[in-house]
């Protein structure tokens, strides 16, 4: 089954009073690239991510996490090295830090929403998308609309480790019902599953995986609880 993960940030002043204890969490290199970060929110959201990741692995496997970093695909996809049989993905925006599990091929893609950017749209999106938007009958839905079909071709992108080297136009995505869709036009793109999760307001929330079991819904992580737990 695909997991996913979601926890939200807090505080510029809580996270600097938690960073020392967070860094302890992950490998040398990586506390060494956090602390070049200008931005304690740039920086909150990279750790987290991290910490996060390093959390599930452990708690999924009982397997004690290398003193390394992550090692990174060709387009920056993080690998798991010693972890067979477990994918993880990454995503952040805005306040939230997003985290997918799976056995296969798993990527995952939050945004926070904002008005629509309709350039992208006419550049990015297949006909059937573009039709699917225009169909939108106000503002927000067409928001609602634009962020789904985004986060769900970015989390294939991401499931397959390509970025935004692979043209976002090149494949559909098609809505099979209950936040599920599939995807058309690619040849990629065969044996691939994709939901949208209810999720915050003004968020939007996809995974995309291999495995066409998904959980029901997202699960929330504390910080806290992390450093607790650690």
């Amino acid at each position: 089954m695909t997991e996913v993960y979601a926890i939200p940030l807090v505080t510029d002043e809580e996270f600097v009073a938690l960073k020392p204890r967070l860094l302890k969490l992950v490998p040398e290199a990586t506390s060494e690239k956090i602390e070049k970060f200008a931005r304690p929110g740039d920086a909150q959201r990279s750790l987290l991510g991290e910490v996060t990741a390093r959390h599930l692995l452990h708690k999924a496997t009982g397997k004690p996490l290398p003193e390394i970093p992550f090692t990174t695909g060709e387009k920056g996809k993080p690998v798991p090295d010693g972890f067979e049989g477990i994918h993880i993905n990454i995503s952040h925006s805005g306040r939230w830090v997003a985290v997918a599990l799976s056995p296969m091929q798993i990527g995952v893609d939050v945004e926070k929403m904002r008005k629509v950017p309709e350039g992208v749209a006419n550049r990015f999106f297949s006909e059937d998308e573009k039709k699917w938007l225009e169909s939108a009958e106000s503002d927000q839905q067409k928001a609602e609309i634009f962020f789904t079909l985004w986060t769900l071709k970015e989390s294939f992108l991401k499931a397959i480790g390509k970025g935004l080297t692979k043209n976002l136009n090149s494949f559909t995505v098609i809505n099979s019902g209950e936040g599920c869709f599939l995807l058309k036009n690619d040849i990629e793109a065969e044996g691939y599953h994709l939901k949208t999760f209810p999720f915050q307001d003004g968020y939007k929330l996809s995974a995309c995986a291999l495995n066409e079991t998904f959980c029901k819904e997202v699960i929330i992580l504390d910080i806290y609880e992390l450093i607790h737990q650690a």
